[in-house]
């Protein structure tokens, strides 16, 4: 999810970005964004039994029936659930559905069965306990009038004067509008049917396989996708859409794929200009990462009437329409939203506490796209606008609102700052054995550790425990240096610079990290790298000619706050 924001008291507060009262806008994102916090809270306290039950099961296949009163803003739906049952002591279905559906019935394995409603949950009392490894099926017919969460969950809307409905249900909103096994890590296959007025066109996951014309004026779409999914990546687009397509062909001319573009008609030039470079984007991400995660169905980008941003749901992202404004300023978020595809779609977070894993890679994917659109200047401009100085908690498991500028900006950095302790040539083949490996599964930010650590041969748990999973600050560093006549030889040419390099932050003793040195000297520039592991260190280096300057991680690879002193004997 790429979302513009101002960051205050370490909660992100999005960015005015169409016009309007900003006060009023500013009230009504406040209150949306307080009742994220306070669900994202609330969800981690789901009953831990309900939880156990859950996990005995698992979700093969969901196929999802939809049609639309759009003037009472009501929805009329069906669900088809196949999985599997894990274990023999597996005695209810826990299904999440929130209390503003209506459930008018519940059938296992094509039989109609009594349900009770608890807590946003169906709760499915099985005849008999299941066998383990036996298939099953369920079916749910409901309706019901959706309730936005936080971020616009399901909206109602009009634009261009005809109707646009929307979905974006990240993190724990998808049971606000389908049922479903809500647990990050239980993926599955999909099919969407959407029915919707004839002049209107709809927009879900995967291939659209089928459209039928009704006898009522209406047109069904009919969407699959192969490729398992998480449930907060299912999404339905709908409106009166300009479309058009592009072509990207893999590396080695193989296969070739759609890249569809779906927007409000009043917004088309625009558009046509912001996501020109789509293909580009694709093509290279693929070389840097590996081949586009979902070659064999399509991407696109589906323009919603999100006024927050983009989200980045699953072979087709939903585009706020204010992130289109026809002079490509917001194209980092084009390329966020692309770059989720391998990370975050295709491997996604085994539980919320690894939502870095998600939003971390997709905004240091934009630095990619930066250096690769304007090389290493664009590169390092795109990662100095990513520190504000201060980011509050932790990188893993985030307190409060989990999507806050933390996750986003600095677990981008701390990517960049895994940069700069393998190098390039291993940091992205580590890159590219993570997606390989966990490719259409979930992982972890332990998975993803023991895949640097494997690949650099190097112990990364000092990297990870400082910047991941403890640390909440950065580098206060001071320095000092002088020189030397080597050895006390006058004339020689050569010199002994002395460093001492302390570290004064108050949130942890010490920063364990290399460290780039460069000495100017007047012979011209020498370049080393020390590895700083305590509080106070004093370094010592011969150089040839007589030292000017001493500049500590010049290149900014180190997030860190850093000033000069005095040199004290």
């Amino acid at each position: 999810m790429s979302l513009s924001f101002w960051t205050l008291i370490g909660f992100k507060f999005y960015e005015i970005i169409s016009e309007g009262n900003v006060l009023m806008r500013f009230a009504q994102f406040f209150s949306n964004k307080y009742q994220t916090v306070q669900y994202t809270k609330s969800s981690d306290k789901r009953e831990s039994s309900v939880i156990a039950s859950q996990d005995l099961y698992d979700v093969q296949h969901c196929k999802l029936d939809l049609s639309f009163d759009i003037p009472r803003k009501y929805i009329y739906g069906k669900m088809n659930m196949k999985g599997l049952i894990l274990s023999d002591t597996l005695s209810r279905l826990y299904i999440n559905l929130f209390d503003n559906m209506k459930v008018n019935s519940v059938k296992f394995n094509n039989e109609n069965i009594d349900f009770k409603r608890n807590d946003n949950y169906i709760i499915v009392n099985l005849k008999r306990s299941g066998q383990k490894t036996t298939e099953f099926s369920a079916e749910i017919n409901y309706e019901g009038a959706p309730v936005s969460k936080g971020f616009e969950t399901f909206e109602f809307k009009s634009f261009d004067n005809e109707p646009a409905i929307y979905t974006l249900s990240e993190p724990e909103n998808a049971p606000a509008w389908w049922p479903c096994k809500d647990i990050i890590n239980d993926k599955f296959t999909s099919e969407v049917t959407l029915t919707v007025p004839e002049q209107l066109t709809a927009v879900s996951n995967g291939l659209l396989k089928e459209v039928k014309t009704g006898s009522d004026n209406t047109k069904t779409f009919y969407f699959r996708s192969d490729y398992p999914i998480a449930t907060y990546l299912v999404s339905i687009a709908i409106a009166k859409y300009d479309t058009w397509s592009d072509k990207y062909y893999t590396g080695d001319s193989l296969k070739e794929m759609n890249v569809d573009y779906f927007v409000y008609p009043s917004y088309l030039a625009n558009a046509k200009n912001d996501w020109d470079s789509t293909v580009s984007m694709i093509e290279f991400f693929s070389e840097k990462v590996g081949e586009y995660p979902f070659i064999n169905e399509r991407y696109g980008m589906a323009m919603v009437g999100w006024a927050g941003g983009a989200m980045e749901n699953q072979t087709v992202s939903s585009m706020g329409h204010t992130t289109v404004t026809g002079d490509k300023r917001y194209e980092s978020i084009v390329a966020h939203e692309l770059f989720h595809q391998w990370f975050g779609d295709a491997v996604t977070p085994m539980t919320w506490k690894d939502i870095w894993l998600n939003e971390g890679f997709a905004s240091y994917g934009e630095a990619m796209w930066a250096e690769h659109r304007d090389g290493i200047k664009g590169y390092k401009k795109t990662m100095k606008s990513m520190d504000y100085g201060y980011f509050q908690g932790r990188v893993y498991d985030p307190e409060g609102f989990i999507l806050n500028s933390t996750v986003y900006k600095k677990g981008a950095w701390c990517l960049h700052m895994l940069r700069g302790v393998t190098g390039d040539s291993v940091f992205y083949k580590i890159l590219r054995t993570y997606y390989e490996k966990y490719k259409y599964k979930n992982a972890s930010t332990l998975d993803f550790q023991n895949v640097c650590e494997q690949i650099s041969g190097t112990d990364l748990k000092y990297f990870f425990d400082q910047w991941i999973f403890t640390g909440t600050g950065r580098p206060d560093y001071i320095y000092s240096w002088k020189y030397d006549d080597f050895n006390g030889e006058k004339n020689s040419g050569v010199y002994m610079v002395r460093l001492n390099l302390r570290q004064t932050q108050k949130d942890r003793d010490v920063y364990k990290m290399p460290v780039q040195i460069i000495v100017k000297t007047e012979s011209g520039e020498e370049e080393f790298t020390i590895f700083n592991e305590s509080r106070e260190q004093l370094f010592e280096q011969p150089v040839k000619g007589k030292p000017t300057e001493v500049l500590i991680d010049n290149d900014n690879w180190i997030l860190k706050e850093i000033r000069m002193e005095e040199y004290k004997n």
